[in-house]
């Protein structure tokens, strides 16, 4: 049987320091009077960590490499800003929006990034909030590379380039080990226990709301399920709509400032939306997030139906990508028999299960 899987590490490895006690930070390099930080290296280790094979480069090798890059950008970034080159809001959402699809396509389907997302105690505003100034400051390169360099550059022809690679092979990180995948996804439904507790808890956030004795934030911190917006009573930072879920962005548009939404339904569960503050087409919002948890026996239940999958699609002699047509909860993938498409092995060294589990399919 073929399992579900994805690059699940790609957004671990992003934050990973993001909820760890920062430590004091130190220069490490300045370009024109602009500091490097050590926690800026740090975080550019953890991208390459992505990309670069572990056990081919060794943990110096990649803070060289790190601190190499930031002193580039930071360069090209002071000529940039001596050319007076300039981008404007709307440039940085747009390729903000395309990074996070390019950080989506690490994984199988939506709801496998919106569970990173999750345990990751990052919201997708959040997400974009953290990215926001490095994709100011690739725009701003890439302009400057567009105005000064390209029209000096002429396109290579493919035997230059078949030249380049065999003089520069050795440096290219070998191809990661992929393993093509195909899953039956079965999401645990709350049963009538874990529905009651959920209809509760939106009573009790409606109540404490309409009483107005406690501050939002307040009310936030002791009931929202957002992990990481609860511990800031609910700020998700500044957004655009573009940014928001569309049955939100349909519900807030006439917000006012101060103002809190009627409960609103979403695929993440229901929302009470807070208009913080506005900015032209930005906004800064707050929100209690609360949703169904499915009890021991719910999660039971749903095993004991992905047994019974198995075996029909195993022993049972049924088409495997048939059965996940019509039983898959995953919309995305269900269409396509259950397919994942060739998956890299290195994502699962968070998930040791499913490695091992791989390597007895090999």
């Amino acid at each position: 049987m073929k399992k579900t899987a994805s690059a699940l590490l790609i957004l671990a490895a992003l934050f990973a320091g993001a909820a760890a006690q920062e430590p004091v930070d130190a220069v490490v390099a300045k370009v024109e009077d602009v500091p490097i930080l050590k926690s800026e290296v740090d975080r550019q280790v953890e991208l390459y960590r992505l990309t670069v094979p572990l056990s081919k480069v060794s943990e110096d090798s990649l803070r060289k490499m790190s601190l190499e890059s930031l002193i580039e950008t930071n360069l090209m970034m002071v000529r940039a800003r001596s050319e007076s080159l300039s981008v404007t809001d709307q440039e940085v959402e747009a390729r903000l929006n395309m990074s996070i699809e390019n950080m989506r396509a690490q994984f199988p389907t939506e709801e496998a990034f919106n569970a990173q997302l999750k345990e990751e105690g990052l919201t997708l505003a959040q997400l974009k909030d953290k990215h926001r100034q490095d994709a100011r400051s690739q725009l701003l390169i890439q302009k400057l590379i567009d105005r000064t360099i390209r029209p000096k550059v002429g396109e290579p022809t493919a035997k230059e380039m078949e030249k380049f690679y065999e003089s520069h092979k050795d440096s290219f990180p070998p191809e990661p080990e992929r393993v093509d995948l195909s899953h039956i996804l079965i999401i645990p439904k709350p049963g009538e226990q874990a529905t009651r507790a959920f209809e509760g808890k939106v009573r009790q956030a409606m109540a404490a709301l309409q009483e107005k004795k406690l501050s939002f934030a307040t009310i936030a911190k002791r009931h929202s399920m957002d992990k990481r917006s609860a511990s800031e009573g609910g700020d998700l930072g500044w957004v655009v709509k573009e940014d928001l879920f569309p049955e939100i962005r349909e519900q807030i548009q006439k917000l006012r400032v101060g103002q809190v939404s009627d409960p609103i339904q979403s695929r993440a569960g229901i929302h009470f939306v807070r208009m913080m503050e506005k900015q032209g087409e930005r906004m800064r919002l707050a929100h209690i997030l609360l949703f169904p948890e499915p009890t021991e026996a719910d999660i039971a239940r749903a095993k004991r139906t992905a047994n019974g999958l198995r075996t029909r699609a195993t022993t049972g002699g049924e088409d495997f990508a048939k059965v996940a047509q019509t039983y898959s909860d995953d919309e995305e993938t269900k269409g396509k028999g259950g397919s994942l498409g060739l998956v890299p092995v290195e994502a699962f060294s968070r998930y040791p299960e499913i490695k091992d589990e791989l390597a007895t399919m090999a």
